[in-house]
């Protein structure tokens, strides 16, 4: 009977235990449970502080944007600035400020991050971006587009154009996105479809060394130069043609210039050989010599192409293609124009700085900006809007451009030493086009000259 009984008291004892540990495992799960949900909720609010913030809850909010846009681009502009304001009325006032080219704006914008008086957002190119990074005044804007109230969807994002959307995420910006779109442009082919058809062409040359033949070509059956250059500005040019060979004449990272190879000579000796015969004239203003019919092609930014529209109007057709490639596998060309960048300020001017620039990357205000300019519209959507889709429907050449260029455009490498590093390779390609030294020197004049630019900015 004492067995049964103890037998039972220690049954009755484990049976106690094991209900304890269940329930102080339970409460510990519970206890778990509820810290991590605390912990995700806060990580929500963190991540999504933009959404709780209301536009303009205290009275509109003034900010001011700085840029370079003049005569139709200024125009532009303007008109999405007065779309954007009478859109957010009593919530948001942009004011915008004309501050002169990129040289003016930069001094301006760099004398206001020593003394104050920064607006709230900028244009600038990314080499503008990395140097006003080092005063750590430039808003990350990835927060921005992650919130579920003013960001972007994937869907929307998808209809970004990706090389305009690989200018806001550079490897130099360690992952982070730290400008937004503002107006984008390509380096194309204009050409004259009438001398083209005299010297019996439909269209530019693929690739360059086509291409060379196609210019003499053209020079002997029709005694005008192919295209015109100017000899004192080739440097940038150069570059983007180097690249078109799969070349990086500035590395990725910054730290190296390649112009001492074989494609580099190449394609010297196709200019060289080029303006030795006449086939290429020299100009200080390309456009006026194409639109004019002085020369058959012009290579330029398809920026003008609504200039060249209103320059050409009915004295020729003319069309944009892709500039002449190294190599067809890798199709290349140059992507320019600036980007918006915003400064740190007060919680709701930064807010409504952000809805400013994403309404500025908008289909309905790229398509603004791309018909009255000739920039490319950076997302897809805007070719839907009735304005663009009209004026792409009068002006076939901009849809031609769009389609053919566009997609092929990247950003060279930005740094603060690429202005002296073009200007080494412009005074090394002018002294051999003048026969002050071969083109071999020239190109060893490049790496050189290029090396020793580099390390000013490193």
């Amino acid at each position: 009977m004492l067995k049964k009984l103890l037998s039972v008291i220690m049954m009755g004892l484990v049976l106690i235990g094991v209900i304890a540990c269940s329930s102080q495992d339970s409460s510990s799960e519970v206890e778990t449970e509820v810290n991590a949900e605390a912990t995700s909720n806060n990580e929500v609010a963190a991540e999504n502080k933009w959404d709780q913030m209301e536009l303009g809850a205290d009275g509109p909010v003034e900010i001011d944007f700085w840029h370079i846009q003049a005569t139709i681009y200024g125009e532009a502009v303007h008109e999405i600035v007065e779309e954007f304001n009478k859109e957010y009325e009593g919530k948001i006032i942009v004011n915008e400020v004309f501050q002169g080219m990129y040289d003016e704006l930069n001094k301006k914008v760099g004398a206001s991050l020593v003394g104050g008086g920064l607006p709230n957002v900028s244009m600038a190119y990314e080499s503008d971006t990395l140097e006003y990074m080092k005063a750590d005044q430039v808003k990350e804007l990835d927060e921005f587009i992650a919130s579920e109230k003013y960001g972007y969807t994937e869907e929307e994002l998808n209809d970004i154009n990706e090389g305009v959307l690989a200018r806001q995420q550079i490897p130099q910006y360690d992952g982070k996105t730290m400008s937004w779109i503002h107006g984008n442009s390509s380096m194309g082919t204009y050409y004259n479809k009438a001398i083209l058809e005299e010297a019996g062409f439909e269209k530019p040359a693929e690739t360059w060394k086509e291409f060379e033949e196609q210019a003499l070509a053209i020079y002997e059956k029709t005694g005008i130069p192919a295209f015109a250059v100017n000899p004192n500005s080739l440097g940038g040019n150069f570059a983007i043609w180097l690249r078109t060979y799969g070349i990086e004449p500035l590395a990725v990272d910054g730290s190296s210039v390649d112009y001492a190879n074989e494609h580099a000579l190449e394609l010297l000796n196709i200019i060289k050989n080029l303006v030795d015969k006449g086939a290429v004239s020299y100009a200080e203003d390309t456009e006026q010599e194409f639109t004019n019919g002085r020369v058959a092609m012009e290579l330029a930014t398809t920026a003008r192409s609504t200039t060249k529209i209103d320059l050409i109007q009915d004295k020729f057709e003319w069309g944009i293609s892709l500039i002449p490639q190294g190599n067809l596998d890798t199709k290349s060309t140059g992507l320019w124009g600036g980007n918006h960048i915003m400064f740190n300020s007060t919680p709701e001017e930064e807010l409504a700085s952000w809805v400013f620039m994403k309404y500025f990357a908008s289909a309905n205000a790229q398509a603004i900006y791309a018909a009255k300019t000739g920039y490319f519209p950076a997302v897809e959507s805007a070719l839907e809007t009735e304005l663009l889709s009209e004026d792409f429907a009068s002006n076939p050449q901009k849809r031609e451009a769009f389609e053919n260029v566009f997609p092929h455009a990247r950003i060279t490498t930005p740094s603060a030493g690429s202005r002296p590093i073009n200007d080494a390779v412009s005074e090394a390609i002018t002294a051999t086009l003048n026969d002050a030294i071969s083109v071999e020197n020239a190109v060893k004049k490049m790496q050189q000259d290029g090396e020793a630019a580099l390390k000013q900015y490193q």
